[in-house]
């Protein structure tokens, strides 16, 4: 970003501050400075650097809040053909998958990203972007997800109400990080304050978030991308990842070789068409519980813990 660069945790604080004077203009400059950690020039630097990218804003101190004269906008008049379908066919698939929240606000982005004149591309649009939304038992519930949206934007500690299946609910705090998707529902990367570790929370599971006063800058070195490398597919943990060997019969190889779960998985090939899965994993039941869904035509060959409690499993289905 020009000559002199731009590294990251300025642009985060650009961000940050940004989102600060949207949800919280009532907040006054000392108190801005003060959560960003910076001082008043340098404060001063980043609020005309929001400026230059096209939000004109000032603080009223006789109104004590900050008032937004104009929001920046995205332009991108040098859109491709097939960059406008990629967004239009990924917005779709997430329609699909994501909860009702995040999902109409995606399309609504999306809409407005992609205003075109051809009419082919508008079709597309219309078709792709208005399809059914998650249930909330499933994604998650409105006025939840709002709040959690909210508390990673703006970076505010949440109460929660979480209940798990089988299960009384609990009561906790979270500093939440990171919202994303996988497997069809929404899911939170935050520090549980109770168990004084980070922490993967599905959305639907929330009962009540409710926001406290208290921000957080401190991220103890979490890194989503990271974090998710020895993940096979949802849970993510601090464990070191056990390696997973399975046998898949000739039916189900084919199918196999066709899905990616996670950078470190193996395929090796036998002259019969069969074919041996190695995955490493911080959660291998979940391997299992992947696998289990090919009934007669996968095998587990390694660890022998998880083989045993394959073969217990299926003693239980007998």
């Amino acid at each position: 970003m020009g000559a002199n660069g731009f590294d990251s945790s300025k642009l985060e604080r650009v961000l940050y501050l940004y989102m600060a004077i949207k949800a919280t203009p009532g907040k006054s400059p000392g108190e801005l400075r003060q959560e960003l950690g910076v001082g008043t020039s340098a404060y001063g630097r980043y609020c005309a650097l929001l400026k230059r990218l096209g939000m004109d804003f000032h603080f009223d101190r006789k109104a004590r809040r900050h008032v937004i004269v104009k929001d920046a906008f995205l332009t991108a008049p040098d859109l491709t053909l097939d960059e406008r379908l990629a967004i239009i066919l990924a917005v779709g698939r997430l329609s699909g998958l994501q909860e009702s929240f995040l999902a109409s606000r995606a399309r609504k982005a999306a809409t407005k990203l992609l205003a075109v004149n051809e009419t082919s591309v508008a079709a597309a649009c219309s078709a792709l972007l208005s399809g059914p939304e998650m249930p909330a038992h499933i994604g998650g519930r409105g006025p939840v997800v709002d709040t959690l949206f909210r508390a990673v934007t703006e970076r505010r500690r949440i109460e929660v109400s979480y209940g798990k299946p089988h299960a009384a609910p609990e009561e906790f705090e979270v500093d939440p990080y990171q919202l994303y998707v996988l497997d069809g529902a929404l899911y939170l990367d935050g520090y549980h304050w109770g168990r004084r570790a980070v922490r993967c929370f599905k959305a639907c599971r929330i009962r009540r978030a409710t926001l406290t006063g208290i921000t957080f800058t401190n991220n103890r070195d979490y890194a989503y991308h990271e974090r998710r490398l020895s993940s096979f597919r949802v849970f993510a943990t601090n464990r070191e990842p056990e390696t997973v060997r399975i046998w898949f019969s000739p039916f189900a190889a084919p199918y196999i070789r066709e899905e990616y779960h996670n950078p470190s998985q193996q395929i090796t090939d036998s002259p019969d068409g069969s074919l041996v899965y190695e995955v490493r994993a911080t959660e291998p039941r979940e391997v299992l519980w992947w696998a289990m869904r090919w009934g007669a035509d996968f095998e587990v060959l390694e660890p022998e813990w998880l083989r045993e409690e394959a073969m217990e499993k299926v003693r239980g289905m007998v």
